[in-house]
């Protein structure tokens, strides 16, 4: 134990620290962004027709694809 300083042990408190704030920070970005685009995506779910389509591919190469149906009030079939 003498061989280990305060020092040291400050340091790797501080690293850590200051790697999870970092952690931290990242995962807030990342959900006000997502949060953006989900609201985004849901005010043009709401404008499209009955029979519209959406198809949204992001850059990773996951996609959403939402159809949207006609109701009975736009020609549509009851039942």
């Amino acid at each position: 134990m003498e061989d280990i300083s305060w020092g040291w042990i400050a340091a790797a408190v501080v690293v850590n620290l200051t790697g999870l704030a970092g952690l931290w920070i990242r995962a807030r970005w990342r959900a006000h962004a997502e949060k953006a685009r989900g609201e985004s995506l849901i005010a043009i779910a709401e404008a499209l027709p009955g029979g519209g389509r959406l198809r949204d591919q992001r850059a990773d190469g996951s996609c959403i694809t939402l159809t949207v149906p006609v109701t009975a009030g736009q020609g549509g079939r009851r039942g």
